[in-house]
């Protein structure tokens, strides 16, 4: 083994056992610029895996896509390098499902280009034997997002009867997916009944059941359901709110909080994950929070006309005092939710997030 070859084993060792970050992100692009210089072809093409993740992770995922692009060239030209065929088939199973899955999160990438990426994840599917179900639960979120309900449902039987395997995402991941296509297609009543047993067995991840409550009691919220609303979004404080990643609950427990007097536990909450919002790349994520945000704002107008909060990121004007108007926050907010469900509903060609808009609209 040359001093070189030691090096890049060294740097890859150090990068995977580094959390997500830029300090990991700059010592992947390194070891790739190395790996080039070498030619070191084994260590070009697994380079470029963790370079695509570090990218993705680390806010900056339209980066991502060229790198998975070059990935899959790569791997086709030169296969088998590291001697574990299956292994690497798994790989690039789960880099063409990362291109795809980052793509349809970036409103600014063209929809024409969304449904490339998920033939490109078909075509790496049908190559290497693997990833049927995975490459059918995202053809399904692809179906969904453009308002396609019959090729919905086509996806959502197709990937069930398929059969689980290395690509496979964790079995509470699958059941929450599997419960939110069925609230798309209408048949609430099996997504409830997903979502209790999965409580009831105490079967949690990272996202799920967490995502699926955060739907229905949203669905209780725009009913007037607040009985339903407080029990699903009690179920939902199982799992505190932590972390950026779950902005997405914690719009929907503002909007909680909003139909339930909008007081200090609101006020807390919206602190809490303001400075997540700077320079998050994930726009769903912004809508949803900006949405809950500018509900609660609203809500809380109607007894204060001011609100003390940290500085609130791209808000033009940050007051000395911290204190907001609360009507002029809850414009912006709202003006917010409304420019990032524009930019995706015009992309997908439905009017998925202006739905959303007009089911909560106070302002």
């Amino acid at each position: 083994m040359t001093e070189e070859q030691l090096t890049l084993d060294q740097m890859q060792k150090e990068l995977r056992e580094m959390p997500s970050s830029p300090q990991r992100l700059r010592l992947c692009q390194e070891f790739v610029a190395l790996a080039d210089r070498e030619q070191a072809r084994a260590q070009q093409i697994s380079g470029r895996y963790d370079l695509a993740w570090a990218y993705a992770t680390a806010g900056d995922p339209a980066k991502a896509l060229p790198v998975c692009a070059e990935f899959l060239q790569m791997q086709k030209e030169t296969p088998n390098t590291s001697g574990k065929p299956h292994w690497e088939a798994v790989l690039a199973v789960n880099i063409a499902c990362l291109a795809c899955d980052l793509a349809c999160d970036l409103p600014q990438i063209p929809l024409e280009q969304c449904d490339a990426l998920l033939m490109e994840f078909r075509r790496q599917v049908r190559t290497h034997g693997i990833g049927e179900r995975l490459w059918q639960s995202y053809a399904g979120k692809v179906a969904a997002m453009a308002g396609d309900l019959r090729g919905l449902a086509d996806h959502l039987s197709r990937f069930q009867a398929a059969p689980r395997d290395d690509t496979s995402d964790c079995e509470v991941c699958e059941a929450g997916l599997t419960a939110r296509f069925m609230l798309a297609l209408g048949r609430k009543d099996e997504a409830i009944n997903i979502a209790v047993e999965l409580l009831k067995q105490g079967k949690y991840c990272g996202e799920e059941p967490w995502t699926l409550l955060a739907i229905l009691t949203e669905d209780a919220l725009n009913r007037r359901d607040l009985d339903a609303a407080e029990r699903y979004a009690t179920a939902m404080l199982i799992q505190p709110v932590k972390r950026p990643a779950d902005l997405r609950r914690a719009g929907t427990l503002l909007r909680m909080e909003a139909a339930f007097g909008a007081g200090e536990d609101g006020i807390k909450l919206l602190t809490k994950c303001l400075p997540w919002t700077e320079n998050l790349w994930d726009q769903r994520l912004r809508f949803y929070f900006y949405l809950g945000a500018a509900d609660f704002c609203q809500a809380h107008s109607t007894q204060h006309t001011e609100i003390k909060l940290p500085p609130v990121p791209d808000f033009a004007d940050h007051p000395e005092n911290s204190l907001y108007d609360c009507t002029t926050l809850a414009r912006w907010f709202w003006s917010r939710a409304e420019e990032i469900g524009g930019r995706f509903d015009r992309r997908n060609g439905c009017p998925n997030y202006e739905k959303q808009l007009r089911a909560v609209r106070r302002i």
